[in-house]
C-alpha cells in the first residue's frame, strides 16, 4: 500500500513538472531542450583576441553577392535607429548595479544617477544620430508619480504606492534636450498598481497633469505610449495585478481622449510585450498581452512594438539564453530575431493593418547588460546584423536601449566616451539608406557570412558584409557592380573584446575639441569585379557611389 501511494505520489509529480514544462515553452522557438542549452556556456571559446585584425587559419570563404535593386523590400523611417533613457535615470529611481557582482531582483536594485540632459557633450553624441526617436521608459516607468508643482530644488517622497518622483525640472530639462538635438520624444506613462483604482481601471488624473503642463508650455511628445511591458506585471507586482485585454482596451481610449484634449498632434500606443530568447513571452500562455491586447484593442495603436534581448545578463535572476562573448556568432540565434519579428508582424496584419511595426526596446543582453559583452566591440557583430534583419523584416524603426547608462548604452555613463555600438550606429546613419533591398548570397560557408543591402544617403548602393567566423577571411565579391567605384569602410579591433573599434586601421574616436571625427572610407581600385577581404570577426560596410 505504501509503494503504491509513492507510486501514485511520484506520477503526480510528474504530471506537474511536464506540465509545468509544456506551458512555460508554450509557443518557444526551441523548447525545453534550448532552454536548458542556453543556461551553459557556448562550446566556442574565443582564444586569439586579436582575431579581427589577422588573416583566419582556415581557408577563407569566397561569397559572391547579388543585391537586387530594382524594388526595395521595405523602407524604413528617418529614424530607423533610436534610442532610450531608462525612466530610472530620469528620476534616479531603482536600475541596475554597475558592479554587477550579484543577482538582482525586478528592474534592479541600486537607484541610477539622475541623468545629465545639460551635458554639452551628450548633446554632440546625440545630435549625431539623429533624427531620432528618443524614448523615456523601461520598468520605473509604471510606478512614478508626476509632480509638476514640484521645482527639483529639494528631493520629496513620492506619495504611497508610487516608488519614484518626477519633478518639472528632470521633464523639462528632458523635453529641452530633445528639441535642441533635433529628436522626436517617447514618453512611456505609468500604467502600474500605482496608477489604478481600486477596480482595476486606469486613473488618468496624473498623467493629465503632465499632459497639460506640456501642452501649456508648447512642448512636443511625438508619441505617448501607455505602460512597459504589461506582460510582466506577472512577476513585478503579483499575479493579481495583470490587466485583462477588455480593461486594457478602455484604458488605451482614455489615453486617446487625453491626448486628442492636450495634444491632438501626438501619436498614443499601447505597451510592448517582453518577448525573451527561446520562449517569447514568458509564461505566455497564461500572461502574455501581445496577442490579446492587439485582437481586442488594435485599432487604437498607432504603432506596434515589442522588446527583444537575444541573451540575458548576469544580473538577471532568470534567464532563457545567458550571455557569452561567442554566443551570439551562431547565425541560428541572430535569426532568431527574425522569427518573433515575423510573429508580431503576422498579429499586426491582423488586428492593426497599416500601422508601422517597431522593436521599441532592444540592448545586447537584458537586465542592463552583460559586463565584458555588451559594451565591447564583439557587440558590434550583433548590433548591425540586427538592424539589417528588421530593416529586411519590415520594420520602420528601432530603439536601442541605452544611449548612454549601464554596460548596454551605446555611451560610458561615467566617462561619456562613445563605445563601438556608438560608432557603429554612427556608421549606419551616414552609409546605409532608407530603403532595403534583398541580397542573393552564394559560396562556401555563406550561414556566417551575412549580408545586408541599403540604399546609399549620397547616392548609390551600400551592403553591409558581416563575418561571424572566428578562423577565416572572407573574400566577397559583387558580380553585378563590375568596374564600378567602391568605397570600403573596415571595422575591427585589437582586441575583440575591448572598447575600441577600427576604422580601416584608425581607432575611432570623438576630436581633440570634442566634435565627431570625418568618417572616410578606402576607395578600392576600379578594376573588374570588386573583391573586398572581410577578416575573422570583423565587418565592413561596402559602398557603391
Amino acid at each position: 500500500m505504501k509503494g503504491k501511494k509513492l507510486l501514485i505520489g511520484a506520477g503526480v509529480v510528474f504530471v506537474f513538472f511536464f506540465v509545468l514544462v509544456r506551458v512555460g515553452v508554450w509557443n518557444s522557438r526551441g523548447g525545453f531542450s534550448e532552454f536548458i542549452k542556453g543556461q551553459s556556456a557556448p562550446s566556442l571559446v574565443l582564444e586569439r583576441r586579436d582575431a579581427s585584425l589577422h588573416p583566419g587559419a582556415a581557408p577563407e570563404s569566397v561569397v559572391r553577392v547579388r543585391i537586387d535593386a530594382a524594388k526595395p523590400v521595405n523602407t524604413v523611417d528617418p529614424e530607423f535607429i533610436s534610442f532610450a533613457i531608462d525612466s530610472s535615470q530620469l528620476v534616479g529611481g531603482k536600475w541596475w548595479n554597475p558592479k554587477a557582482d550579484r543577482v538582482e531582483m525586478g528592474g534592479g536594485e541600486k537607484h541610477a544617477p539622475v541623468f545629465d540632459f545639460n551635458s554639452p557633450k551628450m548633446d554632440i553624441l546625440a545630435r549625431g544620430l539623429a533624427p531620432a526617436y528618443l524614448r523615456i521608459g523601461g520598468t520605473e516607468a509604471d510606478r512614478i508619480y508626476y509632480d509638476m508643482d514640484d521645482d527639483g530644488k529639494e528631493r520629496k517622497a513620492p506619495p504611497a504606492r508610487y516608488e519614484s518622483l518626477m519633478n518639472r525640472k528632470q521633464w523639462d530639462e528632458a523635453l529641452a534636450f530633445n528639441a535642441r538635438n533635433g529628436l522626436k520624444f517617447v514618453f512611456t506613462l505609468n500604467t502600474g498598481p500605482s496608477s489604478r483604482r481600486p477596480d482595476g481601471s486606469w486613473d488618468g488624473a496624473n498623467a493629465e497633469s503632465l499632459m497639460a503642463y506640456a501642452a501649456k508650455r508648447g512642448q512636443r511628445v511625438a508619441i505617448w505610449e501607455l505602460g512597459n511591458e504589461l506582460n510582466l506585471f506577472w512577476y513585478a507586482y503579483g499575479p493579481s495585478k495583470t490587466v485583462s485585454a477588455e480593461q486594457y482596451e478602455k484604458d488605451l481610449a482614455s489615453l486617446r481622449a487625453l491626448a486628442k484634449k492636450h495634444h491632438p498632434a501626438s501619436l498614443c500606443t499601447g505597451q510592448a510585450s517582453a518577448i525573451w530568447p527561446v520562449l517569447g513571452e514568458p509564461l505566455g500562455l497564461i500572461f502574455g498581452t501581445q496577442g490579446p491586447y492587439l485582437a481586442r484593442a488594435g485599432a487604437l495603436f498607432d504603432v506596434v512594438g515589442w522588446h527583444y534581448y537575444p541573451q540575458q545578463s548576469r544580473r538577471g535572476p532568470v534567464g532563457s539564453r545567458r550571455a557569452y562573448p561567442a554566443r551570439l556568432l551562431d547565425p541560428g540565434y541572430l535569426d532568431e530575431a527574425g522569427h518573433w519579428a515575423a510573429q508580431v508582424t503576422k498579429l499586426r496584419d491582423a488586428y492593426a493593418p497599416g500601422k508601422p511595426v517597431w522593436l521599441g526596446e532592444t540592448g545586447n543582453a537584458q537586465y542592463g547588460g552583460e559586463p565584458g559583452v555588451s559594451d565591447v566591440y564583439i557587440s558590434g557583430l550583433w548590433w548591425m546584423d540586427e538592424l539589417g534583419l528588421l530593416a529586411r523584416s519590415g520594420h520602420a524603426v528601432v530603439v536601442r536601449q541605452t544611449l548612454c547608462g549601464s554596460n548596454y548604452g551605446m555611451i560610458d555613463q561615467e566617462t561619456l566616451t562613445p563605445r563601438p555600438d556608438y560608432w557603429n550606429s554612427l556608421l549606419w546613419k551616414r552609409l546605409m539608406g532608407r530603403k532595403s533591398y534583398s541580397v542573393q548570397v552564394e559560396g562556401e560557408g555563406t550561414s556566417k557570412v551575412r549580408v545586408y543591402a541599403h540604399d546609399s544617403p549620397g547616392g548609390g548602393l551600400c551592403a553591409l558584409v558581416i563575418n561571424l567566423n572566428h578562423d577565416r577571411d572572407a573574400a566577397v565579391t559583387f558580380p553585378a557592380m563590375k568596374d564600378r567605384k567602391v568605397v570600403v569602410y573596415r571595422l575591427n579591433a585589437p582586441d575583440i573584446l575591448g572598447p575600441v573599434v577600427l576604422l580601416n586601421g584608425a581607432p575611432l574616436a570623438v576630436t581633440g575639441d570634442g566634435t565627431l571625427p570625418t568618417l572616410a572610407g578606402e576607395e578600392l581600385p576600379v578594376k573588374g569585379e570588386p573583391v573586398v577581404k572581410v577578416r575573422p570577426l570583423s565587418y565592413a560596410f561596402v559602398r557603391f557611389p
